[in-house]
């Protein structure tokens, strides 16, 4: 086992630099974080599969501690969901400047990061309809979508996110070429500069969620923000529905 340095783990992010760039909760906050962080976990393991794991399990709790809350209602969740998301940036960081990146790595990552990603909106929306439930006055129309919001919201993500990965295995079935190098560098967007492209990408970053739901609970609107998140993904469905379809009709007919 290897004990590696701030500077080495800095210089092995390269490959996934350019693309970062896209997401700024990512690019200034989590990423400088977890440079670190990793080189700190590198006293303790090199496996970036063993700090994913354990990611996963912060992230469980972190969902299951926004559904039972307690006399400090949901930050001791929020707490957990932003340590799950360093760690998943500390997963990548290790992987790259261990060399070990994998196709199994990356199927761990992206599974890891859809169930605790997903899990903590119904989590939330079921927290707060057990919470406040009864100054709603029981099952009521606004009860009910308190309640209902947390599962459209996943419901609309992960068709989202079908449509887009579905799309993709197709389009690399017909080029039948080789395999991608996992070590290259990864490019950014053709539609980078697109005010409306950042902000439509950024609202799907998990990081970006944690913060925004912690400051709508400092404020004392986690409804609005299921609200938010539950439009957005449902706009998220439609657009990508019709992008896709639209590549579809013309790059694999």
């Amino acid at each position: 086992m290897k004990r590696f340095s701030i500077a080495e783990v800095k210089s092995s992010y390269e490959q996934k630099r350019n693309w970062e760039r896209q997401f700024p909760v990512s690019y200034y906050l989590f990423r400088p974080l977890s440079f670190p962080l990793t080189a700190l976990a590198s006293g303790l393991t090199n496996s970036a599969g063993a700090i994913a794991w354990a990611g996963l399990g912060v992230g469980a709790l972190g969902c299951g501690l926004l559904f039972q809350r307690g006399l400090a209602g949901p930050w001791p969740g929020i707490a957990c969901l932003a340590l799950f998301a360093l760690l998943d940036a500390v997963d990548g960081n290790m992987a790259r400047v261990t060399g070990s990146v994998t196709r199994y790595g990356k199927f761990l990552d992206g599974t890891f990061g859809k169930l605790a990603e997903g899990l903590y909106l119904p989590a939330l929306s079921a927290g707060l309809y057990f919470s406040e439930g009864p100054a709603l006055n029981g099952f009521t129309a606004p009860s009910a979508g308190l309640l209902l919001s947390g599962f459209v919201a996943l419901i609309a993500m992960l068709y989202s996110s079908y449509i887009e990965s579905a799309y993709e295995a197709l389009r690399n079935e017909a080029k039948a070429g080789a395999p991608p190098d996992l070590n290259a560098k990864i490019g950014s967007s053709r539609f980078r500069g697109n005010i409306f492209h950042s902000v439509f990408i950024n609202l799907h970053a998990f990081n970006l969620q944690v913060l925004l739901l912690a400051l709508a609970a400092f404020f004392g609107r986690e409804a609005a923000f299921l609200a938010l998140i539950t439009a957005y993904y449902l706009g998220r469905l439609a657009v990508l529905f019709t992008y896709y379809i639209v590549k579809a009709r013309t790059e694999l007919a």
